[in-house]
């Protein structure tokens, strides 16, 4: 989508109905799946949302609908605004693009108070959306293997990568923790990707956005990764979110190792795709958007060792 311009953000207001166009702004917030631009008009203020990627039209638009029901439901959650022509997808300029009211975000921050991520994660689970199929994606539950992490520590000792000593340091640990991954039951439909980045503080209370890897799902694995995530490895965090999830009627429960796989599973895959754009970009400049997530990945790793304190903290 080209940026800029009082009539490219005209055609973005009439794609979605939302009155004489004021101004579109450059990128405000980027994902892996998408960007998002201040759209102002007469009628007030929207987030539109342009794929970075060629995605399925119908993922998307059940993604969307799946979120409208949420927030109907009362979550705390931007409302998805629908087309002109139907559904909640337009084309414009030849680009996939979406529309929601506009909320003020605060920054990421895995501190958010555990008691409300905990209620805000069971009212989510209390929403009972169908999803067309029950195939789950192996970014949510499959290893990345012995094979794949040895050829990526060869590439990365090849290139004389900065991490790669930390790396083949991990690696061990890496292999070990993937033996706890087991396919996950498609219970029902789950967000798949709370972390700190789509679950933050707006008007003083957690807020959820990005919708875009939800679907068929284990609640009780999303519980796990999200007290995981917001518990910061203090026990009585994670007990309080946790406790605050099961009085809030949440469904999920976290008996064993094998609940933290959607954790471990996505933050290999995304571990492993930002090393992997590492080794194989040429551009200096492809390769420093890259170190950050690697950073994170190898400076503050889910290890076993982890998981289990977890386990012990939940009882």
């Amino acid at each position: 989508m080209r940026q800029g311009g009082a009539m490219q953000a005209q055609t973005v207001a009439d794609a979605f109905g939302l009155g004489r166009a004021t101004s579109l702004s450059d990128p405000v917030a980027r994902g892996e799946l998408g960007e998002i631009r201040r759209l102002d008009t007469d009628h007030g203020t929207f987030a539109v949302k342009q794929a970075l990627e060629s995605s399925s039209v119908n993922a998307a638009e059940t993604s969307a609908a799946y979120q409208r029901m949420c927030w109907e439901a009362g979550i705390p959650t931007p409302e998805p605004l629908p087309a002109t022509t139907g559904g909640f997808t337009a084309q414009v300029d030849g680009e996939q693009v979406r529309a929601y009211a506009w909320a003020e975000l605060a920054d990421p921050d895995p501190t958010l108070d555990p008691a409300a991520v905990g209620t805000l994660v069971a009212w989510l689970h209390g929403v009972r959306h169908p999803w067309p199929t029950s195939e789950i994606d192996p970014w949510f539950e499959a290893p990345i293997g012995r094979a794949e992490w040895k050829d990526v520590l060869k590439a990365s000792r090849a290139e004389r990568a900065p991490y790669a000593n930390r790396l083949a340091e991990l690696l061990p640990d890496l292999l070990e923790i993937e033996e706890i991954l087991t396919p996950m039951r498609p219970v029902q439909t789950c967000h798949l990707d709370l972390w700190a980045d789509n679950l933050r503080r707006s008007d003083g209370r957690p807020f959820v956005i990005d919708f875009d890897n939800a679907g068929p799902g284990d609640p009780s694995r999303e519980i796990a990764m999200v007290i995981f995530g917001f518990g910061r490895g203090d026990a009585v965090r994670q007990r309080i979110l946790y406790d605050a999830y099961l009085a809030a009627g949440g469904p999920g429960r976290v008996r064993d190792r094998a609940d933290l796989g959607l954790a471990v599973a996505q933050l290999h895959h995304i571990g492993h795709r930002h090393l992997t754009m590492w080794v194989t970009a040429r551009d200096p400049k492809a390769r420093a958007r890259s170190l950050p997530g690697i950073d994170e990945f190898l400076g503050g790793p889910l290890l076993l060792p982890d998981v289990d304190a977890l386990m012990e903290a939940l009882g």
